[in-house]
């Protein structure tokens, strides 16, 4: 006889499954236990254990050197359990650890899920935490050397991971329709822009800052994504990105006049296209799909000029998850309750008269 819950967490792709869980027992460990202390890294931490290594090596004898470097080595396994700490157990008000985890786990699990951006492949999804969360640690340090504040928990790299995750979603779906704290219906492209509101009312700069953070680290991995240049790559016309020309083949008499711009329930201006550095799609390296002992051939790396089927070479094309998902539009809702509208976009077919 089976488990229901135990069914449900195996179906949880692996590396949502991994951050859930441990999300969970790492807020229990600080309640608990207080071990914050033994999960979390930042400036201060890492100042002072450089401290301690330099005093040793000057006046300890080998065996305390090689004791004292090992143990400060194997303590940087803290750079990836700061990353399972919301921000909310640190306070008095601990429901709040509880919604960004759920936050985190809804838009970690579309994006990894057979559905989402990165079609359920288990590498090319951890290759994507690795990576941004490798920029969220140093662009952390970078700020906290820079202002000079060192205190003992001055930013928290779940906010950050939490809000590039929420960044990355937006790029993907963004037509989907959904309510900005419940209340106020936007589209999935302006929820990273209502998030820094949110963060600047309720949080202030800090908060705010941390929610920077999170987007300016999933913005460069969607340009390495694209293998285009930041900041360029925001200038209307970058690279030569042909502008759409209206397809007046379809006024001619006996012609359905078919506009692929409003593919998403029927609203041409308000369709949002994607952008050149929405394209692409950044494949995993082989030593970590050997690590994984999983099938090397499931995913293509492609770029924003991989020439598409039937397209010119150079010319800019749709990614790996866009063909794959031809006839999917970016603005189809995302199925969860909690987003808002659980309407499905409008897929038609033009017809000659007579077809």
């Amino acid at each position: 006889m089976t488990n229901p819950l135990i069914d449900n967490i195996k179906s949880i792709p692996p590396v949502t499954r991994f951050f859930t869980i441990s999300t969970v027992l790492a807020c229990l460990g600080v309640t608990t236990f207080s071990a914050f202390p033994s999960l979390y890294i930042n400036s201060y931490a890492l100042l002072k254990e450089y401290m301690i290594v330099r005093a040793v090596i000057r006046r300890g004898s080998y065996f305390v050197i090689f004791k004292v470097v090992a143990t400060e080595v194997l303590g940087w396994y803290r750079f990836v359990t700061s990353f399972l700490i919301p921000p909310g157990i640190m306070s008095t008000n601990r429901v709040n650890a509880l919604f960004d985890t759920y936050f985190f786990y809804t838009f970690s699990n579309h994006l990894e899920a057979h559905e989402g951006k990165f079609k359920g492949n288990f590498p090319d999804y951890l290759w994507f935490i690795i990576l941004c969360g490798s920029c969220i640690q140093v662009f952390n340090l970078a700020l906290e050397a820079i202002t000079g504040n060192y205190s003992e928990a001055t930013y928290f790299p779940h906010e950050n991971l939490l809000a590039c995750l929420t960044y990355v979603w937006s790029r993907s779906l963004k037509n989907a329709r959904i309510n900005l704290l419940g209340l106020v219906p936007i589209k999935a492209y302006y929820l990273p822009l209502g998030n820094l509101v949110v963060k600047l009312i309720l949080g202030g700069p800090v908060a705010l800052i941390d929610t920077l953070v999170g987007i300016i680290s999933g913005y460069l991995y969607l340009c390495v994504q694209s293998n285009t240049m930041p900041i360029y790559n925001l200038v209307p016309g970058a690279y030569g990105t042909p502008k759409k020309k209206r397809n007046d083949e379809g006024r001619r008499v006996g012609m359905t006049y078919v506009d692929n711009t409003s593919r998403f329930g029927g609203f041409q201006a308000d369709y949002i296209d994607d952008s050149i550095y929405d394209k692409g799609y950044l494949k995993a390296p082989q030593w970590l799909y050997s690590l994984l002992s999983y099938p090397k051939n499931t995913s293509v790396r492609t770029t924003a000029f991989t020439p598409a089927v039937g397209s010119s070479f150079g010319s800019p094309s749709f990614s790996r998850n866009q063909s794959q998902r031809e006839g999917t539009p970016t603005g189809s809702t995302t199925g969860y309750s909690w987003f808002g509208g659980s309407e499905t976009a409008f897929k038609g077919k033009g017809h000659r008269l007579g077809d």
